[in-house]
């Protein structure tokens, strides 16, 4: 086993030092910490060796230390350690460091023995360097500034080597883009939320540490440290990324909880809004105020609903993306947290014209698609303009009749807008109707019976969306069309219903819609 100048420098091992050139042999095993003599017999030592030069012994102005270096760069020496002068070192020296990669180090005041007595015990047993090295993660995670790039610097500096943070798609998000784009095999992790490692062609190893905030959460986010292969502290730093998840998954969770918090704020404030809008206490307009809502004015309002199986969690970070699409096509939004999804109005001085409806309905229906996942489907419906706070009410009520009427549409980002006299405003009034609900339920209780995953309910309302055409059905299904002619026999002879008849048709089509709502 072996361990390299450069990580027990990260160590702090040495405090106060300065690296004057070089830097590209501080991964070079150092294997010994000698005291020199001379420049000469910097040419006879070993591999690996670190030299340690006291006061007359050599220094570093003068053309001596130039000779080290090239007899150093033909013995494969780790480097050089040398008192600070009382003046600049010469370029030239520096370049030479680089140039034959072999770092100088110099320190204030130099001790040989307090040197090798700081470094014998970790040549000795990398395992003490590796205890330190958890130690000092520890230490410097508990003190640093809580966000992620600040996480993932102090990461770097204490493993001393190169870390990143990268998505599940293997794209660098914050820290060292070459370690990245050292990542080969992507598979893992998508499927593998559990640390592990990989060995790339360029004889490196590459620790990948997942952040997931529970056991079996997803693991959207890892850390990836990189080292070279045969590390000493391949299983300290490994130890470390898992001590730096921690601190990043506190991160995570405080965040979110702030979030949650502020979220639950706008929402009760916007009932408490809705409660007085009529005239609104002064404490609740102060309290908007405060939040930047605008009471006054001519209020759109929207409503933003996601379309799942009941039952399950709308993921936390939603809202948010939602903002940020609906931001890059221009419309700036803070979304509320309402029983049935989000809301948020527009407000302007003036009555807006009637065509700004359909525009920000294909403006937020972009905004949505963009968020579109294979699990779930957004929707949106949009209030007809009122004045005042009384307004804001009553374009919320419309904005969220129009969200469950775009509910009933099997299409991804639905958006409907309820105009003054819209023949929608009645429909929608019906989708949320109970008795209409419980009349499509029995309607449609002999295809739900015979047909319990639900596929002939959703063939014959998109047969009936689709003007009765088979074709434009299998079309929009997927299947073939002999295979939606075969569910329709089913479907009539299950359905005490004859689709030739306008009213009947009409009645299954309602029904169909409904059923979706329900599905939700």
């Amino acid at each position: 086993m072996w361990i390299s100048l450069g990580q027990l420098l990260a160590l702090g091992l040495l405090p106060g030092h300065e690296l004057l050139g070089g830097a590209d042999g501080l991964d070079t095993p150092l294997r010994a910490v000698i005291p020199g003599t001379s420049a000469r017999q910097v040419g006879d030592l070993g591999p690996g060796t670190l030299v340690v030069f006291e006061p007359g012994r050599l220094d570093a102005t003068d053309p001596g230390t130039d000779l080290a270096l090239r007899f150093g760069r033909h013995a494969e020496i780790a480097g050089l350690v040398l008192q600070r002068p009382a003046t600049p070192v010469p370029l030239a020296t520096q370049r030479l460091a680089d140039k034959l990669g072999i770092p100088v180090i110099l320190l204030d005041r130099v001790d040989t023995a307090a040197v090798i007595a700081a470094l014998d015990p970790h040549l000795r047993r990398p395992e003490v360097a590796g205890a330190r090295q958890l130690n000092d993660v520890a230490n410097r995670l508990r003190t640093a500034r809580q966000d992620p790039d600040a996480l993932v610097r102090v990461l770097a500096a204490t493993l001393n080597c190169p870390v990143a943070l990268v998505d599940g798609e293997g794209r660098v998000v914050g820290g060292d883009a070459a370690t990245g784009e050292a990542l080969t095999s992507l598979e893992q992790l998508r499927h593998h939320p559990a640390p592990f490692h990989l060995d790339t062609e360029e004889r490196q190893r590459l620790l990948l540490q997942p952040l997931v905030l529970t056991q079996d959460g997803p693991a959207n986010l890892w850390l990836v440290a990189r080292l070279p292969s045969g590390s000493p502290l391949t299983d300290s730093t490994r130890n470390a990324l898992g001590i730096g998840a921690w601190a990043f998954t506190a991160y995570l969770a405080t965040e979110a909880l702030t979030a949650e918090r502020a979220s639950s704020q706008r929402a009760l404030l916007l009932t408490e809004v809705l409660e007085h809008a009529d005239a609104p206490p002064r404490r609740t307009v102060e309290r908007a105020t405060a939040a930047g809502w605008r009471l006054s004015g001519w209020h759109t309002a929207v409503h933003v609903a996601l379309n799942q199986p009941a039952g399950r969690p709308r993921p936390h970070d939603l809202a948010p993306r939602i903002e940020q699409a609906l931001a890059r096509h221009g419309t700036r939004a803070s979304l509320v947290e309402r029983p049935e999804g989000w809301a948020f109005w527009l407000t302007s001085d003036t009555e807006p014209d009637p065509a700004d409806g359909p525009a920000l309905a294909r403006t937020i229906r972009r905004a949505l698609l963009g968020e579109e996942r294979a699990e779930r489907r957004l929707c949106a419906g949009i209030g007809h303009p009122y004045l005042g706070t009384a307004g804001l009410k009553a374009s919320l009520h419309e904005a969220n009749q129009a969200c469950v009427l775009a509910r009933t549409h099997d299409v991804a980002g639905a958006v409907e807008h309820i105009d003054a006299m819209s023949v929608k405003r009645l429909l929608a009034g019906w989708y949320g109707s109970g008795p209409l609900r419980e009349a499509a339920t029995g309607l449609l209780e002999p295809l739900t019976t015979a047909d319990p995953s639900g596929e002939l309910v959703r063939t014959l309302g998109c047969y009936l969306d689709h003007e009765s055409s088979a074709t434009t059905t299998a079309i929009v299904l997927g299947v073939h069309r002999n295979t939606v002619l075969h569910r329709l026999e089913r479907i009539k002879a299950a359905l005490e219903v004859d689709l030739s008849r306008p009213d009947e048709r009409l009645a299954a089509h309602l029904a169909t819609r409904v059923a979706r709502l329900g599905d939700d």
